[in-house]
């Protein structure tokens, strides 16, 4: 018994939901990675995630309304408001300028919202640890496809493959994904879930898995992503213990210290940073032209005199639908990271806390939406519904209800 406990750690928590609610919620988080591979075509992957989340949120609905079936929903009344207004003034520019693509949000966004914020937290909640160890294993898979793809370098990636990690060696791999940017996004959740799940567990299985992710998303050289795991780590570290937060914060510091002297940090600053600062303020100066409604989603490189868009999610909900709209998006974000704030500090809490937080960090330098169906659009709704959800208070989105 003691050498299982050595290999594959201990749980002390106490399973209130049966095994398959947090596998059915690892559903959507594994659909949504075909729409960013690149052994298939994206269409199918939209198509395959829309599928998994419309299943996903009709179970979960379908189960709640059944009195013997233990699906506590739970909705934020002020953070559907917040994103209602941002939903309605999507409408209000597809009334003003019809576009495919203001059609397709207007669509899939009440779908991905409420699967991803209300569904899943409800599924994940009574076993936490089983849907953690589960995007964590998807992780290490994820991981080891992308030493296999340094090997074979694809030749439709040949332009991502191979190239300098922090100006070490030629390591960088996508592994399924079509951008080394979206791997290390995935990396970034997986190796936070992975340190969540071996501060919890122990177990030598999951310090290894834990070395595993942490390759892989070295591996991806996402600078974004390095930045997000670390702010994230010191949160996830201090759940279980303050003092392994600290700890984590002169890692962090050290691991600077050698990034500077590694000269990296210049070569971000002075060439990708740089150029996406001067992006950030055209994109600024373009939306003071018109602050009410924005630029629609018309081409944004275009229309802000620039060769790509500004890559920050934050600017672009702004750039796209105007102040008023766009505020009650980022209000939505903000609402939500707040509320997980103010609930008490626990491991989960922390690793809640601290994988929001680094996605909040990767948004300000990339590209993604509350509301779509890549993974990190999942990923990060889900977020948003855990930092949201209170296993201590049902409020049901039919009603407060004492179930």
């Amino acid at each position: 018994m003691d050498l299982q406990r050595l290999i594959w750690g201990e749980s002390p928590e106490q399973p209130t939901v049966p095994l398959y609610y947090p596998l059915l919620a690892l559903l959507p988080v594994v659909s949504s990675l075909t729409v960013t591979t690149w052994f298939l075509p994206r269409e199918l992957g939209y198509f395959i995630t829309a599928t998994s989340l419309a299943v996903v949120a009709l179970y979960g609905v379908l189960a709640y309304t059944i009195r013997d079936t233990d699906i506590p929903l739970q909705v934020s009344t002020p953070f559907f408001i917040l994103l209602g207004g941002y939903w309605t003034g999507l409408v209000v520019h597809y009334s003003h300028s019809p576009h495919i693509e203001i059609l397709q949000y207007i669509l899939v966004t009440p779908l991905a919202v409420f699967t991803t914020v209300v569904i899943l937290p409800a599924l994940i909640d009574g076993r936490r640890q089983v849907f953690t160890m589960g995007i964590t294993l998807i992780t290490v898979v994820s991981s080891l496809i992308g030493i296999v793809v340094l090997w074979q370098e694809p030749s439709e990636l040949s332009r991502y493959i191979g190239s300098p990690v922090l100006g070490i060696g030629n390591l960088r791999t996508t592994s399924i994904f079509h951008n080394p940017n979206t791997y290390g996004f995935f990396m970034m959740a997986g190796s936070l879930a992975a340190l969540y799940t071996y501060l919890t567990r122990r177990g030598a299985v999951w310090l290894g898995a834990l070395g595993l992710c942490l390759l892989g998303l070295f591996m991806s050289g996402g600078d974004a992503a390095f930045v997000g795991f670390v702010a994230g780590a010191v949160l996830v570290l201090s759940g279980p213990d303050y003092r392994f937060g600290f700890f984590g914060l002169l890692f962090a510091v050290v691991g600077v210290y050698i990034a500077i002297q590694l000269g990296h940090v210049t070569d971000v600053m002075e060439g990708t940073l740089m150029q996406r600062v001067d992006r950030w303020v055209a994109s600024l100066e373009r939306l003071a032209q018109n602050p009410l409604l924005g630029i629609g989603f018309a081409n944004t490189a275009s229309q802000i005199g620039e060769e790509i868009g500004p890559h920050n999610s934050y600017i672009y909900p702004l750039l796209n639908t105007g102040i008023i709209a766009g505020g009650f998006y980022l209000g939505a974000l903000i609402y939500a990271l707040g509320q997980g704030l103010r609930t008490w500090w626990t491991p989960w809490t922390g690793f809640v806390v601290g994988l929001t937080v680094a996605i909040f960090l990767y948004m300000g330098f990339e590209s993604l939406f509350l509301g779509g169906l890549s993974v990190s659009s999942i990923l990060l709704g889900l977020s948003l519904g855990l930092l949201l959800y209170s296993s201590e208070t049902r409020h049901s989105w039919l009603g407060t209800q004492n179930r």
